[in-house]
């Protein structure tokens, strides 16, 4: 269930120029060969191709970026889709991706598999949820020192500093 392919719109839903769709977990290029044409797993480039659906009916023509796990964002395999934004589009894209094997993701999952497969800790998955709600440059500040791992170092150090008081406590 934690590996299984995701998708999920990284985007908001609505009138844009793009949206952007992402597919992580086991099978995740599988799932992406099924709905991409000519599909080529070539690590971090962008890469211009039709997206179409399970009948080979063209959805959109966009780009695709593959980040082979453990280097991607959730240490999964992870395909990033960029599509025409709007409602029907995505929708279609999305059904697509789904009907090829992946399931909706639930919300903050893609985060979620980040901390559960190493790649960021519990502050920063907070940041990254203060981030994206950020209404002030000096909450998005804070959030970023967050999301770097400048907190997680201070706890780490203090911790280790207890933890040492501790040992000598209990040396007696």
């Amino acid at each position: 269930m934690l590996t299984d392919p995701i998708a999920a719109l990284a985007t908001p839903p609505g009138r844009s120029a793009l949206a952007v769709i992402r597919v992580s977990g086991a099978g995740a290029f599988e799932v992406a060969r099924r709905v991409i044409t000519d599909f080529e797993p070539e690590p971090r480039r962008a890469t211009l191709s039709w997206f179409r659906d399970h009948d080979g009916r063209p959805i959109d023509r966009g780009v695709y970026t593959v980040y082979p796990g453990p280097h991607s964002y959730t240490g999964e395999d992870l395909v990033e889709l960029s599509c025409h934004g709007g409602l029907l589009v995505p929708g279609l894209l999305l059904g697509a991706l789904h009907e090829a094997g992946a399931r909706p993701a639930a919300p903050g999952e893609f985060t979620r598999r980040a901390v559960l497969n190493g790649k960021i800790d519990l502050v920063q998955a907070e940041a990254v949820g203060d981030l994206i709600d950020a209404t002030a440059p000096a909450q998005a500040f804070t959030a970023l020192r967050q999301l770097d791992g400048s907190l997680s170092q201070r706890l780490a150090a203090l911790r280790e500093s207890l933890m040492e008081v501790q040992a000598l406590l209990s040396y007696d």
